[in-house]
This record gives structure tokens, C-alpha cells and sequence, in this order.
């Protein structure tokens, strides 16, 4: 999968990657054109991918840089996103059962039908991913900065207000 990415191909749909390590695997990347805190976590480029419906359950994707990435429908059910740039991936319809997402970039991340049961979601940043029907919203540990949910009905969380 690697050297066809290196050569140019993008589309990876369905693929099983169960407990793959994508950290680190494809370096040829500007790492300076990444906005600070995120650019020192970033080890590897998968930018554009299209990882649709793949089955990513307990990957390592610890510093990857998936902006643009379609991972809609995705299974990534305990996967470690920790430092990875999603910044307008398509994380629609994606089951995100207990996955971890610390420190990364989620700027315009769609993250609609998704399952968030149990996710950790630690940013430092505001940031406000679509999660327009997303399933489990009241089960995920959002803590660090402000994250401004906007529910289907057009509500918007502030996810600092304990009341919610």
C-alpha cells in the first residue's frame, strides 16, 4: 500500500489495516508547513488518502497527517490518532468506538453519523467538527480547549459548560 501511495494512488477503500502502524511510514513531507503545536507530532504523510470503509480497528496513527482523507465508514473502533492532523477529513459515518484523538488538528473534520461511543477527544485549540447526527456524543471525554458542538438541531454546545 506504501509504495503504491508513494507512486500516486489514493484510493485504498475497504482495505484491512487491523492493528496497523501507519506512524512514521511515508516522511517525504514539508513538516514546516504545519502550524505550531501540530508540526512536531507529525511523522508521516497519508494526505488525500481514501481509506472509505477500511477496517482500521486498533491502528497506531500517531502523527499522521490525513488532511483531506476520506475515512468515511471507516471502523477505527480503538484506534490512536493521538497528533494526527485531520484537518476537512471526512470522518463521516465512521465508528470511532473508544478511539483515542489527543493534540490533533480536527479543523472542518466531518465528523457526521459518526459513533463516538467512549471516544477521547483532547484538543488545545477551539475547534468545531460537524457532528450532525453522530451517535454517543454525550459518551466521549472532550477536555482541553473549546470545542463548540453543533447538534443536528442547529444547537450549539460549549463543551467547557459542564451542564450540558
Amino acid at each position: 500500500m506504501l509504495r503504491r501511495y508513494a507512486a500516486g494512488e489514493r484510493d485504498f477503500s475497504g482495505v484491512d489495516l487491523k492493528g496497523a502502524n501507519l506512524s512514521g511510514v511515508s516522511r517525504r513531507f514539508d513538516v514546516d508547513a504545519y502550524a505550531e503545536p501540530y508540526r512536531q507530532g507529525i511523522t508521516s504523510d497519508l494526505s488525500g488518502i481514501n481509506l472509505s470503509g477500511a477496517d482500521l480497528t486498533e491502528a497506531y496513527l500517531t502523527g499522521v497527517n490525513l488532511e483531506r482523507a476520506n475515512l468515511s465508514n471507516a471502523n477505527l473502533t480503538r484506534a490512536d490518532l493521538s497528533c494526527s492532523n485531520l484537518t476537512n477529513a471526512d470522518l463521516s459515518g465512521a465508528n470511532l468506538i473508544e478511539a483515542f484523538l489527543e493534540c490533533g488538528e480536527l479543523d472542518g473534520t466531518n465528523m457526521r453519523g459518526a459513533n463516538l461511543f467512549r471516544a477521547e477527544i483532547r484538543v488545545g485549540d477551539a475547534f468545531s467538527p460537524d457532528l450532525t447526527g453522530a451517535k454517543n456524543v454525550d459518551t466521549v471525554n472532550f477536555t482541553g480547549g473549546i470545542i463548540h458542538l453543533t447538534l443536528e438541531d442547529g444547537t450549539v454546545i460549549d463543551t467547557t459548560d459542564n451542564d450540558w
